[in-house]
């Protein structure tokens, strides 16, 4: 079976709070009068307030002209023109203008106009009623005042902010027709630097493919291979025969494989584009890639610097792409050789051996097609020309390449391509900034254009100041807001009392502990008179000496008629016996009807002495037999004043006598405590009652009963925990006065002892050396008591002896509960002699009377060692405050 969980729900901490907050009507006293002084004051502030008015104008702010400047939401607009309004309204400048227009506050002023301002400000106020309109008021206690007021620190915050408006508009436009000069300077110069690079460099020109490095695309359906480098700008070619057309396959071959080591990204073997038309789709698609990458580094290069990650990056995306097309174009110049891959061996490996053989080679086959072509052309200008040219420019490449020359040639390539490239990205960047600066002077021209006729964004008066009719603070205002303070008040108040103390109230105070477990909460009992004071009826016998102060003895008088008396028996008298003094012959006679001494041959009653625990032998105690109507039998009277086992083979010593018992003919006795008390607390008794049960597991079971302080109710609860497990006769139990300093058993039960039945005394006899049987006075066949006849017990100090831990190992063996009224816990250490003497203690602690600090304390005191729970006493259906009294109550 699953355990139950120990944790409190949401409903339980709800409840705990509820009662927490009931607490608070214990101090109703205490909010009644500060509710009551609180009332007084605020009537008493409320008939000497002055009346004041309050007067209002809204305001509107508009935007009439869209110049794109401010793309705020309305909502942003007004988070950040509110404050600049407000701060504007109360600058110490405008007020004191108003204060000096209108004459306010001519006390202060004659003081300081600083003090003035300061008590302006606290009478004006703004506020944002939307997202765009916004409220002007002011306090005063003329109407008219506030209303003149209102309008006028209306009107001078429109003026100052159409001022501030025009102002900032004006200087807006200026700074950016300056930035606009200098943008239109920027872009002069960077077209003038590329002007003069193209006048340098004619072979530039403006345009997609304008490098003059680049390969031209051949035209669609040409078999022969591209015109040299030099020869790229002129006119289509011509038919020609097969040899010239050979020849030049060979010089596109031979330009394509120098050409091809020239590029670092044509690796042998690789394979080449189908066709001479895809292999220019794939050169055009490079060069747009470059000149897309170009534009991506030009536009991050506008907005951020070239070491920006940004930038680099673009930066290598541009450098791929040239990678790209450089690869590109040797694969279109090596198609058009008539070649499918890249040859390996040649370009892979070119050395400057074999460089210089190819081009020697590729000039003698310029020579050969200049040659070709001067013949088929019949010596025309045009071919003349052409192949003096190549062949100067072979004989030039001729005479350069054994030189080494070709390194240089590609440096100065890269220069002018580089600078080409810059030039243009610095013409691109200067445009776009004059095209930013150009919008935004424009939009600026227009604010300030708007500012200066009161047209773009002002603020307008939606509702104008009004002349209050009623006063925004009168006397009920004022009253009704003592009164809600005053009443916050009390209640906050109250509420930290019921924080700060630290009462115990009910079982969730305990809980909150966290000490010893809440055993039983006895319920508030109604007050009962207390019990008629009854005497005991004796065991006839001699009564037993009393110790002297100095050491001896004296005779304690026998409990019947004294000599002199009716009654009495001299000696020699009829109904003498010896060793009973003070019994006539008759008194038998006066004894309750069944009651018989030893040897008469009566019914036995089952109320008889105690037999020791550990015996299993079927014997019985007896005793005197009592009074008529008291419950039980018979009992029966061995020798003067001692008990001895009956029905046994023989008499031994006991250890326990019992010396008389409690008759109540005309009530229930002790029981009486039970009687009226309610079904709860009943309930509670004997839940505590199974709780021992099950801690004693048939085993004799010694408990104290103990409190933290006095007047907590434990020798009330320890009595009634008596007769609970007492009840029907189903244990036997025995209640001990162990609270020697302050006895109250005899008195909570109502009963008279006599001298010789007082606990102390007994265990000071022993101390002595007189070894007599611990003398109770049985109450009922299964409850008996041994307690103190008077409230001062005879040798307070007798419970610090060996001898009380040994009365009580006496005790135990003959009884199934020992219940011992024990001490208070702090202030001594009784309670600590109490607890090595018993098996368990259990704390008792009276509720709105024990602190949880005397509690927790007490627990500290002790140890948890043996400790079995707390008792929470007089639990109140609603918390109460209790006054500590100093003499214990029995009856609670």
């Amino acid at each position: 079976m699953s355990s139950l969980s120990t944790e409190s729900t949401p409903r339980e901490r709800l409840d705990r709070a509820i009662s927490v907050l009931g607490r608070v009507r214990m101090y109703w006293r205490g909010m009644a009068a500060m509710i009551a002084v609180g009332l007084s004051i605020s009537l008493a502030l409320a008939l000497a307030t002055k009346r004041v008015w309050r007067s209002e104008a809204t305001i509107l702010y508009r935007e009439t002209i869209q110049t794109g400047r401010d793309p705020q939401s309305s909502t942003a607009r007004a988070a950040r023109l509110g404050p600049k309004l407000k701060d504007a309204l109360i600058a110490r400048g405008t007020l004191a203008g108003v204060i000096e227009a209108f004459g306010l506050y001519p006390e202060k002023t004659a003081r300081s106009m600083v003090e003035a301002v300061e008590e302006m400000k606290s009478h004006v106020g703004f506020r944002a009623q939307s997202s765009d309109t916004y409220v002007i008021s002011f306090t005063h206690d003329d109407p008219r005042v506030a209303q003149q007021v209102a309008a006028r620190l209306t009107q001078i915050l429109i003026d100052d902010y159409r001022r501030d408006s025009l102002g900032a508009a004006t200087m807006t436009r200026d700074f950016l027709r300056r930035e606009l000069a200098e943008a239109s300077s920027k872009v002069d110069e960077a077209s003038r630097a590329l002007a003069t690079f193209l006048a340098k460099n004619p072979q530039f020109q403006w345009g997609l493919n304008d490098s003059p490095y680049a390969p031209a695309p051949q035209p669609l359906g040409s078999p022969g291979a591209p015109a040299p480098a030099a020869a790229r700008a002129s006119p289509p070619a011509r038919p020609m025969d097969p040899q010239l057309a050979a020849l030049e396959r060979q010089l596109a071959r031979v330009e394509a494989l120098l050409g091809a080591a020239r590029s670092p990204a044509a690796a042998p073997g690789q394979p080449l584009p189908p066709s001479v038309i895809d292999a220019q789709r794939a050169r055009d698609a490079a060069a747009a890639a470059l000149v897309s990458a170009e534009t991506a580094l030009a536009e991050k290069l506008s907005t951020v610097t070239p070491i920006h990650p940004d930038a680099i990056a673009a930066k290598r995306r541009v450098e791929a792409a040239r990678s790209q097309l450089a690869a590109a174009e040797s694969a279109l110049g090596l198609v058009r050789a008539g070649l499918t891959e890249v040859p390996r061996g040649e370009a892979g490996e070119l050395t400057p051996a074999r460089r210089a053989a190819l081009s020697a080679e590729r000039s003698a086959l310029l020579r050969q097609i200049a040659g070709l072509r001067a013949r088929a052309g019949g010596g025309r200008a045009a071919a003349g020309g052409e192949a003096r040219r190549a062949l100067e420019a072979a004989g030039g490449e001729a005479r350069r390449a054994p030189a080494g020359s070709d390194g240089d040639a590609e440096e100065r390539v890269i220069e002018l391509e580089t600078e080409w490239h810059r030039l243009r990205l610095d013409l691109e960047r200067a445009r776009e900034y004059l095209k930013a600066v150009q919008a935004n002077e424009r939009a600026a021209d227009l604010s300030a254009d708007a500012a200066e006729n009161k047209s773009e964004t002002e603020l307008d008066v939606l509702d104008p100041a009004y002349l209050p009719s009623r006063p925004d603070r009168g006397r009920g205002r004022v009253f009704f807001a003592g009164a809600a303070v005053t009443f916050f008040f009390a209640l906050g108040v109250a509420g930290a009392r019921v924080l700060l103390n630290d009462m115990l109230y009910d079982g969730g105070d305990i809980h909150a502990l966290g000490g010893p477990a809440l055993l039983a909460a006895m319920p508030e009992l109604p007050p009962q008179p207390p019990l008629r004071e009854r005497a005991i009826v004796p065991a006839y016998g001699p009564a037993p000496a009393a110790a002297h102060e100095d050491g001896g003895e004296r005779p304690i008088e026998p409990a019947g008629p004294a000599p002199g008396q009716p009654g009495f028996a001299e000696p020699g008298q009829p109904g003498f016996e010896p060793g009973q003094p003070g019994f006539a012959e008759g008194e038998e006679d006066a004894l309750p009807d069944g009651l018989e001494l030893e040897g008469d041959a009566g019914p036995r009653s089952p109320w008889s002495a105690p037999e020791p625990a550990s015996s299993a032998a079927e014997e019985a105690w007896s005793v005197a037999e009592p009074a008529s109507g008291a419950p039980g039998g018979p009992l029966a009277w061995v020798g003067p004043r001692h008990l001895a086992y009956a029905g046994g083979a023989g008499f031994r010593e006991p250890e326990v006598e019992i010396l008389g018992a409690d008759v109540d003919p005309d009530g229930c006795g002790v029981f009486e405590l039970l009687r009226g008390a309610p079904a709860s607390a009943l309930a509670a008794l004997r839940v505590l009652r199974h709780r021992l049960d099950q801690r004693r597991g048939g085993e004799p079971l010694t408990v104290a009963v103990v409190s933290p302080g006095r007047a907590e109710g434990k020798t009330a609860v320890a009595a009634r925990l008596a007769m609970t497990l007492a009840e029907a006769e189903r244990a036997r139990v025995l209640l001990v006065e162990g609270h020697l300093a302050r006895p109250r058993v005899a008195a909570t039960l109502g009963l008279r002892l006599p001298a010789h039945a007082s606990f102390s005394e007994q265990l000071r006899r022993r101390m002595v050396g007189e070894a007599r049987p611990l003398g109770v006075i049985a109450l009922s066949p299964s409850l008996s008591v041994l307690a103190e006849p008077s409230l001062e017990a005879s040798y307070p100090a007798a419970l610090h002896s060996i001898h009380f831990e040994a009365a009580m190992r006496a005790l135990r063996r003959y009884y199934d509960y020992v219940v011992l009224d024990g001490p208070p816990v702090l202030g001594s250490g009784d309670a600590n002699v109490i607890e090595d003497a018993c098996d368990g203690v259990l704390v008792v602690a009276r509720a709105s009377v024990t602190r949880a600090s005397s509690l927790a304390r007490a627990v500290e005191q002790l140890g948890e060692r043996r400790i079995l729970g707390v008792v929470l006493n007089d639990v109140a259906a609603r918390p109460v405050a209790r006054k500590r009294i100093e003499v214990e109550e029995p009856a609670t």
